[in-house]
C-alpha cells in the first residue's frame, strides 16, 4: 500500500466502503492499515464520517469511478498528495457543524433541566415495620417504626438538606464543600462524611443524636440557648429535652442506639421507664407503669425481630411485674383508639 498513489489509494478505499472492492484489494487496505497507528486511526475517523454522510446512505454504486468523480466535483483538488485528505476535511466540517449545534443546544437543555427545583419525595416506614433507601449523593438511610423523610430527588446548591420525623440512621457519602443536614422540629444535624443515628418522635420530649463514626454538629433555634451548636466526637449521645431545653452529651455503647436498624431492641441496664418508652415508639402503643417500686427496675436484654406480645412475656417472665391489655371501645367515628397496656408489679390487681 506504500507504493499506491494518493488518488489511486483514494478510489481504493471509496470502492472498501461501497463494497465493490476485491479480496485482493481489501488485503492492500489492510496490510496499510497494520503499518501505521495513525493509518488506522484516519480510516476510522473516515469510516465515521462516510457512515453519518449521505453518501453512504443513497442507492449502491456499482461504478466506483463514477462515485469518485461526485466526490471530485465537491471538492477542489489542488494537490495530489493532499486531495483526498482535503476532501474528507470538507466532509468532516460539514457533518460537525449540526453536531457541535446539537451538542450546544443539548448543553443548554441539560443545563437548564438542572436548575430547575427538585422534586420531593417522602418515605414512611409503618408502625413495626423499618424501611432503607438511598438517596442521589449515595447516601444510605434506615428509616424506624412510625418515622418518615422527606428528601429531593436530586441535591442542588451548597447543601444536601433532608426533613426527618422520627427516627432514622443515616451513613453520609463524603463532600465537604457540600455537608450533609438533617432537620427535624427542635434541631438541624450537620455531616459531611460520617454514620450517626437522629431520633425526634413528635410523641416524645427527648430528641437523641448518637455519633458513630465522623464528627457532626448539632444546632438548635437561636431563642433556645445562648450556646446553640454542639460537635459532637465519636460514641457520643446527645440528648436535648424539648420541655426543659436541657443538653446532656454523654459517651455511650452507641450499637444500642443504632441496633434497631438491624431489627434489634437492646437494652443495658435501663430503668423500666426507659424500656417501656422505646417500646411504646416501635410499636404504637401506650405503656403506663404503674407503682413506684417498679419504675426504676433495671433491665438488660436484647429481643430481635420478636412481636409486642412476646417482648411482654418476656419481660415478665424476667421480672417481678405483671402486665394487662386495656380492652378498646370503638370511638363515636367508628375508629379504635390507640392500643394501651399497663404494667404493675407481679400479684398487683387493677
Amino acid at each position: 500500500m506504500e507504493s499506491i498513489e494518493q488518488e489511486n489509494r483514494a478510489i481504493l478505499i471509496t470502492r472498501y466502503f461501497t463494497g465493490e472492492a476485491n479480496q485482493g484489494e481489501i488485503e492492500e487496505i489492510q496490510k496499510w492499515l497494520s503499518a501505521s497507528k495513525d493509518n488506522l486511526l484516519y480510516f476510522q475517523q473516515l469510516k465515521n464520517i462516510w457512515d453519518n454522510s449521505e453518501l453512504s446512505k443513497g442507492e449502491k454504486m456499482t461504478d466506483v469511478e463514477k462515485a469518485f468523480k461526485m466526490l471530485r466535483k465537491r471538492v477542489s483538488f489542488k494537490d495530489p498528495e493532499t486531495n483526498f485528505w482535503y476532501y474528507w476535511r470538507r466532509i468532516a466540517a460539514i457533518l460537525l457543524i449540526p453536531l457541535v449545534i446539537g451538542n450546544l443546544l443539548y448543553f443548554l437543555f441539560s443545563n437548564s433541566s438542572t436548575n430547575k427545583e427538585p422534586v420531593y419525595n417522602e418515605l414512611f416506614a409503618a408502625f413495626g415495620t423499618r424501611s432503607a433507601l438511598k438517596l442521589s449523593d449515595g447516601t444510605s438511610v434506615w428509616l424506624n417504626s412510625g418515622s418518615s423523610i422527606k428528601y429531593p430527588d436530586r441535591f442542588i446548591g451548597n447543601n444536601r438538606t433532608v426533613t426527618l420525623k422520627g427516627e432514622a440512621y443515616f451513613e453520609v457519602e463524603s463532600d465537604p464543600k457540600k455537608p450533609f443536614i438533617v432537620e427535624t422540629s427542635s434541631l438541624s444535624v450537620k455531616a459531611t462524611g460520617t454514620k450517626f443515628n437522629v431520633s425526634e418522635y413528635s410523641f416524645s420530649d427527648e430528641t437523641e443524636v448518637t455519633l458513630v463514626t465522623g464528627k457532626v454538629e448539632v444546632s438548635l433555634p437561636d431563642d433556645i440557648k445562648s450556646v446553640n451548636n454542639y460537635k459532637l466526637d465519636v460514641n457520643q449521645h446527645l440528648l436535648f429535652n424539648k420541655v426543659n431545653e436541657t443538653i446532656s452529651i454523654v459517651n455511650a455503647d452507641t450499637y444500642k442506639y443504632i441496633a434497631w436498624k438491624d431489627g434489634k431492641l437492646i437494652f443495658r441496664n435501663e430503668p423500666l421507664s426507659q424500656v417501656v418508652k422505646k417500646i411504646g415508639q416501635v410499636f404504637n402503643i401506650d405503656i403506663e407503669i404503674k407503682g413506684n417500686e417498679i419504675q426504676n427496675y433495671s433491665f438488660r436484654a436484647t429481643f430481635q425481630d420478636e412481636s409486642l406480645e412476646e417482648i411482654l412475656k418476656l419481660l415478665k417472665m424476667s421480672s417481678p411485674i405483671d402486665y394487662i391489655e386495656v380492652k378498646r371501645d370503638p370511638l363515636p367515628d367508628g375508629t379504635f383508639p390507640r392500643r394501651k397496656v399497663i404494667i404493675i408489679p407481679a400479684r398487683q390487681k387493677i
